[in-house]
């Protein structure tokens, strides 16, 4: 097994520590909803507490960022019309995690896990009574949504951000070293371990340096780090508690081939790709080609890459009144 350099970053206190104001904390204050029978539980934020009658925009974490858009991001589709629904996915952080037995690795590949985690937010939307639904997927939550904007007639419209589908792009993480990391959790349990414990070890000692290196490539990004500095802290220690057998169904997923995804597999489904413009000639010639062989139209914002949506929420409604507000136009035909 390759040995993996970590960076040093010192022991300097973090900045990230700043307080939103007492209104933004209560307007995205998480809540546990119970699901089922009440054994399963879900970390959900409804912005301002409530749902209201505005349209759902049904947002779903990925694992480098377990947390909901800033309240700047979620005022300003509030303002537009849309409601901001943040769902903590299990075993990200507060929640627990799927079972043990559908996270051991034929499941995994058998795609029963990520079945499962699907048909779970399905039933939360039916708790919440959701309708009409925007779904945005976020990076290594877009293998469930996939799924999701399947199986729940509610989801009128889904939105695939910074989805891998199956592409071989590990070329274009940034840092070295964190593609290294990436690489050995694909790798033997011993590798997963290794790059997980990594990962928390990092984040631990300067959760700011660890994600302005990941994020290095987007300015956009980047700001978004720079203006919502608690909200990142507050990603890092949710990470730390990511157990590393749902550290290891999420990377599968996401990094490996899915055989769920046939040709044409988005074909009757209202949905696109979409990316930032501030990411790479790879990442870009990759995800055109998947997702026309999938049957899925892509979009691109001018700011940001793995948060393009939270980066450039402006061109993101803009997006959304082509797309989402032509629901009788075909979407080949908006594209």
């Amino acid at each position: 097994m390759s040995i993996i350099r970590f960076p040093k970053f010192g022991r300097r206190p973090s900045p990230l520590r700043e307080r939103a104001s007492s209104f933004e904390n209560e307007a995205r204050e998480m809540e546990s909803i119970a699901i089922g029978a009440g054994h399963l539980r879900l970390s959900v934020m409804i912005y301002r507490q409530a749902v209201s009658e505005l349209k759902p925009l049904l947002i779903v974490n990925s694992v480098d960022f377990p947390m909901p858009p800033s309240h700047q991001f979620c005022d300003q589709m509030w303002t537009a019309g849309y409601q901001v629904i943040f769902v903590r996915r299990p075993g990200f952080g507060c929640s627990p995690g799927l079972p043990d037995i559908l996270l051991e690795e034929e499941k995994v590949r058998s795609g029963a896990a990520v079945v499962t985690e699907a048909a779970i937010l399905d039933q939360l939307i039916r708790v919440l009574e959701l309708e009409n639904i925007v779904l945005l997927g976020m990076g290594s939550a877009n293998p469930v949504c996939y799924r999701l904007s399947l199986i729940c007639p509610n989801i009128s419209f889904s939105v695939f951000s910074n989805a891998l589908f199956n592409q071989d792009i590990l070329d274009v993480f940034e840092p070295v070293w964190f593609r290294g990391m990436l690489r050995q959790t694909m790798g033997t349990k011993a590798g997963l371990h290794f790059a997980t414990h990594g990962v928390k070890y990092l984040l631990k000692n300067d959760a700011e340096s660890f994600y302005k290196q990941v994020l290095q490539k987007s300015r956009g990004d980047l700001d978004y780090l720079e203006h919502n500095k608690a909200d990142f802290l507050k990603a890092s220690e949710l990470i730390c508690a990511i157990e590393p057998n749902t550290f290891a169904y999420d990377l599968k997923m996401s990094l490996e081939p899915d055989p769920h995804l046939k040709d044409d597999f988005f074909k009757n489904i209202r949905a696109v790709a979409l990316s930032g413009m501030e990411t790479t000639p790879l990442w870009k010639s990759q995800l055109e080609a998947e997702a026309k062989r999938l049957a899925l139209p892509v979009e691109y914002l001018p700011s940001g890459d793995l948060y393009a949506p939270y980066a450039s929420a402006d061109h993101f409604l803009d997006l959304l009144a082509r797309y989402d507000r032509n629901p009788t136009i075909p979407i080949a035909a908006l594209n």
